[in-house]
């Protein structure tokens, strides 16, 4: 169900809007600077998901032959529990899938069971533990696998 929104490549004109974002949403935030980085990053991915031009979430995946990697996901507080994680979750997917991905990974904080959750409805395996992965409070992050074949 598309509640008025497009997901589309991120560009240099959102990263205001996604640095914003990304504040919010994370701890250990990334620069501008690896944004525009991976904006140029031939294995790079970026959408967006664009609600009458404000950001309300985006993704960023890497796709490096057989394997994709989620770098990160974020969905604004204004628009969380609307379906939008999963929907730009799902457009990542279909890249990785078209690239001829056979798996896609991420890592997860064990303590963000919002997230673990639409993961695992999404197919999600918990399929490694990253000991000490997060810098901020030294947490472990689960690290989570889903096949596409």
């Amino acid at each position: 169900m598309n509640e008025g929104y497009i997901i589309r490549k991120m560009t240099e004109r959102d990263l205001d809007e996604v640095m914003i974002l990304e504040h919010e949403s994370f701890s250990l935030p990334w620069s501008r600077q690896s944004y525009e980085s991976e904006l140029k990053n031939q294995f790079a991915n970026y959408l967006v998901c664009d609600i009458e031009g404000e950001i309300a979430a985006y993704l960023g995946i890497w796709v490096v032959f057989e394997e994709a990697h989620i770098t990160n996901v974020a969905v604004s507080k204004k628009y969380r529990s609307r379906g939008l994680g999963k929907a730009i979750m799902l457009a990542g997917e279909k890249i990785a899938d078209e690239k001829k991905a056979m798996r896609i990974m991420l890592e997860v904080r064990p303590s963000n069971t919002v997230a673990r959750k639409m993961y695992n409805e999404l197919g999600y395996m918990e399929t490694g533990l990253r000991k000490h992965y997060y810098g901020d409070n030294q947490e472990d992050a689960i690290l989570m696998t889903r096949f596409l074949f």
